[in-house]
């Protein structure tokens, strides 16, 4: 792979991705939540989702269009309220979700009840939908652009071929992505079935509503306060 990528500037690239996808954010947010909720297995989908939609952005940020985006000031800003919005709507959707019960859908599920189980988990929580959320969430990040913008060019070495460089880096970042979530997913999980109780789940969807909104507001008040 040498000759293809320079190991000492993908090395620095590993570093600074690992530190960057272990620290809270949206996406992490999504995973421990939906990881509490729906336990390890039916999170997966919203890890894919979050790698899948680093990779689209990846590619808008190499092709031109993140660098219209972090060069224009209206169109970054309207991508920064986008992301805040997908935010407070994430947030009054986990605030206003109904408790979950691990063992009950667990046990229907050892039954083969795939129907009911599919049923109790809601429309909001099939697989498809957690994964088209996962891909928004990390499409209405403007950081994440903002990051590919930043490191790729520190990472890219001028005298290998472009292109190459770009698709290794964008997949390495990806499937960092996949290890680190899910390492949060099996953590979180594995704690939320010894010690969640039915009534506790309520005030788990409600912290975690709380959350986002936190979030958006840490997004948005910087940008308002840009803007006096």
């Amino acid at each position: 792979m040498s000759g293809v990528i320079n190991l000492s500037l993908y090395w620095i690239f590993l570093v600074a991705s690992v530190s960057t996808i272990m620290s809270p954010g949206p996406g992490v947010l999504m995973v421990v939540t939906n990881a509490v909720r729906l336990g390890f297995w039916r999170t997966v989908p919203s890890i894919m989702g979050c790698a899948a939609g680093t990779l689209v952005v990846a590619g808008i940020s190499v092709t031109g269009l993140g660098v219209v985006i972090a060069a224009s000031d209206t169109l970054y800003t309207i991508v920064k309220c986008c992301g805040i919005v997908f935010l407070l709507y994430l947030g009054w959707k986990k605030f206003r979700s109904k408790p979950f019960v691990f063992k009950a859908l667990d046990n229907r599920i050892e039954k083969g009840a795939r129907g009911a189980s599919l049923r109790a988990v809601g429309r909001e929580d099939r697989p498809a939908r957690l994964f088209y959320e996962g891909v928004l969430l990390q499409l209405s990040n403007p950081a994440l652009i903002i990051f590919y913008l930043s490191l790729f060019p520190q990472c890219i070495d001028s005298t290998l071929a472009y292109w190459p460089q770009v698709v290794i880096l964008a997949v390495n970042y990806s499937l960092i992505l996949l290890v680190v979530h899910s390492g949060y997913a099996v953590l979180i999980s594995s704690a939320a079935e010894r010690f969640l109780t039915d009534s506790a789940s309520v005030w788990i969807n409600r912290i975690s509503g709380a959350a986002y909104w936190l979030l958006a507001l840490g997004f948005g008040i910087p940008m308002m306060l840009g803007k006096l």
